[in-house]
């Protein structure tokens, strides 16, 4: 039986995303990183990787036994149990990311770099928004908050707690509301 995967974030060191990739990839990991025209990430020490989380962890602790790509691994506290004594306690354990959040940054992120701006980390204040998703056009399917940037209406699509990016101006019409349940 194969291990459920999940979308994880990784701040990673030494300016080794590239190299990083390169061995998650290797080891059978599905690998996002958003790339400038010219090759280089994106936005620095940011990769994302999609596997099991004890995999995640395994890779996390060769990766601190030795030099060269060494990583953390963002996470959320969440009660498990104990390995010494099996009684529930208090952990950080790896934040998976919801696949929704994920596939709406990868296609905003995998636009023209001219179709979107990097915001930086995570800010709660653009979770206050309406909620939309995207009817037409080059997001079409995306999903994500409303915000005025700069005195331009725009899709903002947050990976929780970890980045978030705004698209150029999206035009209302091809915007519907999203009720939460």
């Amino acid at each position: 039986m194969t291990e459920k995967t999940n979308w994880y974030a990784l701040k990673v060191f030494y300016n080794k995303v590239l190299p990083l990739r390169d061995k998650l990839t290797g080891e059978g990991c599905d690998t996002y990183c958003p790339l400038t025209p010219d090759g280089r990430p994106l936005i620095s020490s940011l990769l994302f990787v999609r596997c099991a989380e004890q995999t995640l962890t395994s890779l996390h602790r060769e990766a601190q036994d030795r030099d060269g790509s060494k990583f953390a691994i963002y996470t959320r506290k969440e009660l498990r149990s104990s390995a010494i004594d099996g009684k529930p306690q208090e952990m950080n354990v790896p934040a998976p990311i919801r696949e929704d959040e994920m596939r709406a940054f990868i296609l905003v992120t995998s636009a023209s770099p001219d179709t979107f701006e990097v915001l930086g980390p995570d800010d709660p204040k653009y979770h206050t928004g309406q909620k939309v998703r995207v009817t037409e056009g080059v997001f079409k399917g995306s999903e994500g908050y409303v915000r005025r940037i700069r005195k331009d209406r725009r899709l903002v699509i947050t990976v929780t707690g970890i980045v978030a990016v705004a698209t150029v101006h999206i035009n209302p019409a091809y915007l519907e509301p999203i009720t939460e349940n």
